[in-house]
């Protein structure tokens, strides 16, 4: 990369020399190698003009043991100003980078304003970037379908958007075969995407439901695969890693109620739909395919699905209503399963009082494990492992070629505070270069 296509002899003998030296590095698993941590990270999403509250984001460290010092509050907003009631509704996360949709809506329920996705560097804990969406577009949910392309819906346009992550634009939009499109999920080359079908008619005062469907495209082509029709009002969307998808349908909320729908994602066809008898809430999906239901508000607690094995481990008539070891303390709000199996139960406090938790649930015994006050509205939550990158120099999130090139620029420079000197020594030579090579 370096050396002109002739090389002198002395020339050749060194770059085999470095060649060998960077491979005995590479290959040296002592080398470079630096604390890993494990965080939560949280959405806070209330937005409320009158506390002057706006959607933040804020982190757990799990491996802390004092509830207390675990968390970090609302280290940064999404808007400092409450009156643009900026919402965020979305949350995906691939290494170092959460992506975050979200959208202004005016309380006159005009069009949504300031669409986009932002960037956040969850190891230097700041905004590194903005993904413009079209205005009025809202955007709900994204997919990360690899380092340089991501799916969002937009529940308002009616379409999906392909977004080019390394250029932070839309590339194409995939439109006439989506209804409200929200959630989406990936599995073997496909994404499924939720469309509930609802529409507010503001003078009415009113919603209407139209057919609901899950919407399926060919990742690696863009193509719309197919349309399956589902109950009432398809929102959440999870699959198993496998072969199953699952689709939460809520119907009405009046005298239509919810559904599972299990889909075969190689034949994308539905083989299973569970009739429930409530409107249900959160639901999140464990290794051991149990899907976790929340009860709707008139039957509270935890319902159990076997996926695998279709049937009720614990149903509307048997649910975990309270935690085994402290029952005073409730089991409603997001769920969310981590690496580790614990369940992570999100409780906001919409009203801006300040009662906002996240409690983490030990699922064999039904037992709280912890407690975190976390910030308003505190809703949304998903995993992240961060390994401190002193090889990521021009703080994009990731490293690759790019710091390659910003290192070679600094080869041979000595002295305290230079970006390219990654290993602290002072000197950018062929160990900094190696430490980022390591990293590609």
């Amino acid at each position: 990369m370096f050396f002109s296509e002739r090389h002198s002899p002395f020339k050749r003998r060194a770059l085999l020399l470095i060649s060998a030296f960077l491979l005995t590095l590479l290959l040296s698993p002592a080398f470079g190698q630096t604390e890993v941590q494990d965080l939560a990270v949280v959405i806070n999403a209330l937005t409320h003009p009158d506390l002057g509250i706006t959607a933040s984001l804020s982190l757990i460290d799990l491996m802390e043991p004092n509830e207390k010092r675990a968390v970090d509050n609302e280290i940064l907003h999404f808007s400092n100003d409450p009156l643009s009631r900026r919402r965020a509704v979305g949350l995906s996360i691939r290494g170092h980078l959460a992506y975050i949709p979200t959208f202004s809506l005016p309380v006159t329920g005009a069009a949504s304003s300031g669409d986009g996705i932002f960037i956040v560097n969850l190891e230097t804990r700041e905004i590194v970037g903005e993904i413009p969406i079209q205005e009025g577009a809202t955007p709900q949910q994204v997919a990360l379908i690899n380092d340089q392309k991501l799916y969002v819906t937009c529940a308002a346009a009616h379409e999906v958007h392909v977004i080019d992550i390394p250029n932070r634009n839309t590339t194409k939009i995939l439109t006439g075969s989506f209804n409200k499109p929200t959630g989406i999920t990936l599995l073997n080359g496909k994404a499924y995407v939720s469309n509930p079908a609802w529409e507010w008619d503001p003078e009415a005062r009113m919603t209407t439901y139209y057919d609901s469907t899950v919407t399926v495209i060919d990742t690696e082509t863009d193509i719309i695969l197919k349309s399956i029709p589902v109950p009432t009002n398809a929102g959440g969307i999870v699959n198993d890693g496998e072969s199953t998808v699952i689709v939460k349908t809520t119907g009405n909320y009046n005298d239509i109620l919810g559904h599972l729908v299990l889909i075969d994602a190689n034949t994308d066809e539905v083989v299973e739909t569970v009739k429930l008898k409530l409107t249900p809430g959160s639901f999140a999906l464990n290794s051991e395919k149990q899907l976790f239901i929340q009860g709707s508000w008139q039957k509270p607690g935890l319902l159990i699905y076997d996926v695998a094995a279709q049937d009720w481990i614990r149903d509307d008539d048997d649910t975990i209503t309270n935690f085994s070891n402290d029952p005073d303390a409730s089991v409603s709000g997001g769920l969310t399963f981590a690496p580790d199996g614990n369940l992570y139960i999100t409780q906001p406090d919409w009203g801006g009082g300040g009662q906002d938790y996240v409690r983490v649930m030990d699922v064999v015994d039904a037992s709280l494990l912890q407690t975190y006050h976390v910030g308003p509205g505190a809703s949304i939550l998903a995993f992240a492992q961060i390994i401190p990158r002193r090889e990521d120099l021009n703080k994009d999130g990731s490293v690759n070629v790019s710091d390659l090139i910003i290192a070679a620029r600094f080869l041979g420079d000595q002295g305290p505070g230079i970006i390219a000197d990654v290993n602290g020594d002072e000197v950018v030579n062929i160990l900094d270069l190696v430490l980022i090579a390591q990293k590609l």
